[in-house]
């Protein structure tokens, strides 16, 4: 997390989650006891051709949008945090050889620019320690590492400071899935006893979070509650929906509807030749995306010293897709678990807020921690 200097303690906080489908902004209030409880909140379209792989390409037109939701929904907060996403967020997990005499962070510096394909002088450079052990003679640490372009963070503090609010801290959907999977999760209890049953006693030590957005799908991995594995797939339901259009003659807005309404689910009986068709075609795409996953699972256990993934959550908008939790639990043989805000423990929301959005604003509110 990029915490800025001018750091303000009141605890009514407006965040902002700019993707590339939707914006979300959302003002809680953060109690002494570390709850939260979201005040107001507001989701907009993005503008079109203005964020790409996280990159803001125009401050001024996603500005003016995020003000009228602010306004829309009588925001009143004036401390903002700011959440980026996309591609251009790096992060790797390195073990690194203590030296006796040298700082951390020069061994730090010098492992990303030996193993990272950046420029550490433009970029903002934060690790984590995960773990210290001693090999042989020599100590090791294994170290979680995140790298952002400064000049992407600007472009997040300057649509801050234009909307005329008080910026306290960039971060990034990693942290913030991070903040809120250290709480407690609330599952379906019978749901919870039958996979226990259908798959056996496995490894609850370490766990995936997945997060299906628009654009991209990212993978967290976790181990006793701590952040030990991020990667980002650069395949999202905005894939599905074009996918979608290149095998039915329709327009990608009839393509994104009829994504919603089908899904991952075949009917044995009356299907449509289009539906095959959609069926088919976001299955392909899927199928990409697990194998990525099967991936990310298989370099966490041997190249990070990982454990066994033992369950899965998935997050985001995404995630919502019809027949895809039980498609990715029948093909990982992983147990899998829809997470809303509400499954978070420590989260309320005000009564005459409408509770069907909430999925969309996980990253939104866990940047608030």
């Amino acid at each position: 997390m990029i915490r800025l200097p001018f750091f303000n303690n009141n605890n009514t906080l407006v965040s902002i989650d700019i993707g590339f489908r939707n914006i979300k902004v959302v003002e809680v209030r953060v109690e002494k006891n570390k709850e939260i409880f979201i005040k107001n909140f507001g989701i907009a379209s993005t503008p079109r051709d203005c964020i790409k792989n996280g990159a803001i390409k125009d401050v001024p037109r996603v500005t003016k949008e995020i003000k009228k939701v602010i306004i829309d929904n009588h925001i009143k907060a004036k401390n903002a945090k700011i959440v980026m996403s996309g591609t251009n967020i790096i992060s790797r997990i390195f073990m690194v050889d203590m030296v006796p005499g040298e700082s951390l962070d020069n061994l730090i510096n010098q492992t990303v620019a030996q193993n990272m394909p950046i420029n550490t002088e433009e970029h903002r450079i934060d690790y984590k320690i995960l773990q210290e052990f001693n090999e042989g003679n020599s100590t090791k640490l294994k170290i979680f590492v995140t790298a952002v372009s400064k000049n992407i963070i600007k472009s997040y503090i300057d649509i801050l400071l234009q909307l005329g609010l008080k910026p306290i801290s960039v971060d990034i959907p990693a942290n913030s899935t991070a903040k809120f999977f250290n709480r407690e999760i609330k599952v379906n209890e019978s749901e919870s006893w039958y996979k226990k049953q259908k798959y056996g006693k496995l490894n609850q030590d370490a766990y995936a979070v997945l997060d299906f957005g628009s654009e991209t799908t990212i993978v967290n991995i976790l181990k006793d509650r701590v952040l030990e594995f991020n990667k980002v797939i650069l395949i999202g339901s905005s894939n599905l929906e074009v996918a979608i259009t290149k095998v039915i003659d329709k327009k990608l807005d009839e393509c994104e509807r009829l994504k919603k309404m089908y899904g991952m689910v075949l009917p044995e009986t009356n299907v449509s030749e289009d539906q095959e068709k959609i069926y088919h075609t976001i299955k392909d795409i899927i199928d990409k995306v697990l194998k990525q996953i099967h991936q990310c699972f298989d370099f966490y256990e041997k190249r990070c010293y990982g454990s066994k993934v033992g369950k899965i959550y998935v997050i985001g908008g995404g995630s919502l897709l019809k027949g895809l939790r039980e498609y990715l639990e029948e093909s990982l043989e992983i147990p899998v678990y829809p997470v809303g805000l509400l499954s978070i423990d420590g989260v309320k929301i005000h009564d005459e807020l409408d509770k069907e959005k909430l999925n969309f604003l996980i990253n939104s509110v866990g940047i608030t921690l």
